[in-house]
């Protein structure tokens, strides 16, 4: 019997409600549907009577021990996590670009530190990639330029990324200030399906326009690749801002930041949020310190 799904059959049986159930457990009511669903299938019994909330007769017979199974349950894992490790495993992490080149050495670094035995597995791409190996179970936990919005997952903002437009080296000096001031440059795009290119869209509308609006140059698939073909004088590009001082370092022009911010988020399946290592790496993301950020 999955203890995920019994602690949720609790919680809903004590509040007789899905939304305040999926409020204290912090999923949503979806998930809360879907566990139930699952311990009943697994038991062959209906547990709860949907229309009225109520338990049936097998409902009131595991709620009258379920709590007590709970509380076995964690006193054993106390009791065998004293005599073993719970952060020897492998931790496997998935990031988009920005966050993967900049954040993540930093976190791993920090995460090694303290849990010294733990060995990590690193897929980086761009953010529709990393969530759909989120999904599929491929990593434990994604590091993503955009919010991701499923009712499997758990996601939280953990730092803000300003994007900054960059000229190539014969760019002409001092800010971009609006949409024409950028409307006649061709650009150095990132795929739609990256973090970077939604939060470029968000912040060009701000200023009246659309990627679709820029002259494509080239489609990339990384920051690494704006710079690269910026440097060489193709286009101009949208990058984040913590890229910045390796963009200035080639010779590549701050044209100033887009309007707007976006955050990097943090993203985990709900039913593996408290697993050991995922929370313990959870934790230490929501304290890790942003890079400095520089232009020189």
């Amino acid at each position: 019997m999955n203890e995920k799904w019994l602690h949720v059959f609790v919680v809903l049986a004590r509040a007789r409600s899905f939304s305040l159930a999926a409020r204290e457990l912090d999923i949503s009511q979806s998930t809360v549907t879907k566990y139930l669903q699952h311990l009943e299938r697994e038991l062959h019994v209906l547990l709860i009577e949907r229309k009225t909330l109520t338990l049936t007769d097998e409902g009131e017979a595991l709620y009258a021990q379920a709590g007590q199974w709970l509380q076995d349950w964690a006193r054993l894992r106390s009791q065998f996590n004293k005599n073993s490790s719970p952060y020897t495993e492998t931790l496997k992490l998935g990031a988009s670009t920005t966050p993967g080149t900049y954040f993540l050495p930093g976190l791993c670094a920090s995460c090694h530190e303290q849990f010294p035995r733990t060995k990590f597995y690193l897929q980086v791409d761009d953010s529709s990639t990393i969530t759909d190996l989120l999904l599929q179970r491929e990593v434990d936990a994604a590091i993503i330029g955009q919010a991701f919005h499923h009712p499997e997952v758990h996601t939280v903002p953990l730092w803000k990324d300003h994007l900054v437009l960059i000229g190539p080296p014969d760019a002409s000096p001092g800010p971009a200030e609006s949409f024409a001031d950028i409307s006649c440059q061709p650009f150095i795009k990132r795929k739609k399906g990256s973090g970077t290119y939604l939060a470029a869209e968000q912040s060009l509308q701000q200023w009246g326009g659309s990627l679709l609006d820029l002259e494509t140059a080239a489609v990339v698939p990384n920051t690494e690749s704006v710079l690269s073909l910026v440097q060489a004088g193709i286009g101009y590009g949208i990058i984040s801002e913590y890229a910045l001082a390796s963009a200035v370092s080639r010779g590549c022009v701050n044209k100033g930041r887009l309007p707007g911010f976006r955050h990097l988020h943090l993203s985990m399946l709900t039913e593996r949020a408290e697993e050991p290592m995922i929370h313990a790496f959870s934790e230490l993301a929501r304290t890790f310190q942003a890079p400095v950020i520089s232009s020189q």
